[in-house]
């Protein structure tokens, strides 16, 4: 049974993060389904929130540590869509603390819905007590404390989206980050090129969102895994070069051999973690809630080259 969007006209929804990617696609599905939508925005002015305004989407001025002006933001919503950055070094606390303001301001001005993104693969440590986190332990932590967060503010309705990797790291401006040498024709990870990469494009993330949004009692409580493909890293090199003619070669090297190579790299850390667990999402995931997301990496490839 797939999911009918034609409620969505019924719906008003703030989005968080609309600026950024998960909230602009989840934004624009939103917006194109017929729902009411309101953007957060820091800065109404940037380049980014002027495209979103011209598409039709509202925006409401507002900041993650200011509770008031989430308050005021959070008004006359049925539903929030919640997204906060993950925790830096030099601020642990801020997702959880960005996430505790959303979440109170959202209670408070009587939000029905409140619809969470979080990652897939959260709890991982409870069937996999040996495995290693490489180092990633306090992204976990901050992580599911907000989805416990959710699970305990008393909002009528709550749904918790789990997506994998983001399609959209291969691309401007995350690639320059995730993978420096890929447009030279070299993918170098602190794990081994068979290892499985679950992903999922953002616009398919956006029309799982929409697809919860416009029925809430049909996702309540619900915590859906979101990926439409896992390949393997040498899967993943060999389907670039088909798609963009760039001959694409993985190199496996340590985390010392990387860190002397890239600079410290956070993304290194989790590298070791897909070997030992990876993302456990996969399309029968959210198959089984009727969301139809099928797009694959060659696809999307081809779309974005």
């Amino acid at each position: 049974m797939t999911v009918d969007l034609s409620d969505l006209k019924n719906r008003s929804v703030l989005v968080t993060g609309a600026t950024g990617m998960q909230g602009g696609s989840v934004a624009r599905a939103l917006s194109r389904g017929g729902a009411f939508v309101s953007a957060l925005v820091r800065d109404p002015g940037s380049e980014a929130a002027t495209e979103l305004e011209k598409s039709g989407i509202r925006l409401v001025k507002g900041e993650l540590e200011d509770r008031s002006s989430l308050r005021a933001a959070c008004a006359g919503h049925d539903s929030v869509f919640s997204v906060q950055l993950a925790s830096s070094p030099t601020n642990p606390t801020s997702e959880r603390d960005h996430a505790h303001n959303l979440i109170t301001a959202a209670r408070d001005s009587k939000v029905s819905h409140f619809v969470h993104s979080s990652v897939s693969g959260t709890g991982w440590r409870k069937s996999h007590s040996q495995a290693h986190s490489g180092g990633t332990d306090a992204y976990w932590d901050s992580k599911e404390a907000v989805e416990d967060a959710v699970r305990s503010a008393g909002f009528p309705v709550w749904t918790i989206l789990k997506p994998a990797f983001f399609m959209e790291n291969f691309m401007a401006p995350k690639v320059a980050h995730m993978f420096p040498f890929l447009s030279h024709g070299e993918i170098v990870v602190a794990c081994g090129i068979t290892t499985t990469l679950a992903m999922v494009s953002g616009d398919d993330f956006g029309k799982a969102a929409a697809a919860v949004v416009a029925d809430p009692a049909r996702f309540a409580e619900a915590e859906i895994e979101l990926s439409s493909t896992a390949l393997s890293f040498a899967e993943i090199a060999d389907t670039y070069g088909d798609v963009t003619g760039v001959r694409t070669k993985v190199c496996s090297a340590s985390p010392e051999e990387i860190e002397e190579r890239l600079g410290n790299r956070s993304w290194s850390g989790m590298q070791i973690w897909l070997a030992a667990v990876g993302y456990p999402a996969r399309p029968e995931h959210a198959a089984e809630y009727g969301i139809d997301i099928r797009t694959s990496f060659r696809d999307w490839l081809s779309a974005h080259r």
